[in-house]
């Protein structure tokens, strides 16, 4: 991929580098959108509508494209990871604020080389410990209260997503080369959609009271349902898959680093969030891990992502 980004004309790798801070951008909202969204409709059964547009928006381009062997319990293993991702977000969300959930769940990206030592026993490098650290250091000031008391539960959940998330990039990873991307995510999205279903569906038995809430057809949720299954999911995927053959994938990684940063600016001034001096050193922090795990400090240093 170095290769590439030596080769390829400056105008292309700048329209690439565009084009991927667009998609950080549309991802750093999403955490805005959700969490108005949530303020008065039940989350599983959002996140089942969301991700059931989602997989008919897919299904449109699925037309001529070839189903291979085990595609449908590769989609299943990675598609479950996601859903349990998702849903732990989606339930954590309700309890945080828009931009602490997306500076949490950006800990999936120091977490994976971690979660890659548990499928293939190679060890993560020095620069993914070190991201760890300064990224755990970063979690703890964003989750913990400063004066001591009990953990935000949403604050929880979120950190759950990312270590699920950890493991989804690794067998996401292992996955996708013997499959077509667009199948494959399909597939992906119709178990998010039916393990959304399904949970919602037992919530409501439980009177589980979040989910409880009625389902709102009003024009704000319609808006909010089309805008995160259209761009942000299928035209984020699309985008994705372009721009990052055009760079390599440390510099992809450097970008994504803005989403969360996107996140909290926009929820500072769509929601009125506040991190404070704490948050945004938490945040700092957070990123600060990210960048450095992605990084090569050492000569010779093996970067714990290529497993």
């Amino acid at each position: 991929m170095r290769e590439i980004e030596k080769t390829e004309p400056a105008s292309l790798r700048l329209r690439a580098d565009a084009v991927l801070v667009l998609v950080t951008v549309v991802w750093g909202s999403s955490f805005v959108v959700v969490k108005n969204v949530l303020r008065d409709s039940p989350p599983l059964t959002f996140l089942f509508v969301r991700f059931l547009l989602a997989a008919a928006v897919c299904a449109l381009l699925l037309p001529g494209r070839r189903r291979t062997p085990r595609l449908f319990r590769d989609g299943a293993i990675v598609g479950g990871l996601l859903a349990g991702g998702m849903v732990l977000q989606v339930l954590g969300q309700v309890q945080t604020t828009a931009s602490k959930a997306a500076f949490l769940t950006g800990l999936s990206v120091v977490m994976t080389p971690f979660a890659a030592f548990a499928r293939t026993r190679g060890l993560p490098s020095f620069e993914n410990a070190l991201g760890i650290v300064l990224a755990g250091s970063g979690f703890f000031l964003l989750a913990f209260p400063a004066g001591g008391g009990p953990v935000n539960r949403g604050d929880l959940a979120v950190f759950g997503c990312a270590v699920v998330f950890a493991f989804f990039i690794v067998e996401l990873s292992a996955r996708t080369p013997a499959h077509d991307p667009v199948w494959l995510t399909f597939v992906q999205l119709s178990v998010v959609a039916a393990t959304a279903a399904v949970l919602a569906a037992s919530f409501r038995i439980g009177k589980v009271p979040v989910e409880m809430r009625p389902l709102l057809w009003s024009g704000g949720f319609l808006r909010a349902v089309t805008y995160l299954a259209t761009i942000g999911t299928v035209g984020t995927f699309l985008s994705q898959t372009w721009a990052q053959r055009h760079m390599s994938a440390t510099h992809a990684a450097i970008l994504y680093a803005l989403e969360p940063v996107w996140a909290a600016l926009l929820a500072a001034w769509l929601l009125g969030e506040r991190l404070g001096a704490r948050g945004i050193w938490g945040g700092v922090l957070v990123l600060a891990g990210i960048v450095v795990s992605e990084l090569r400090l050492r000569p010779g240093s093996v970067r714990g992502r290529g497993n």
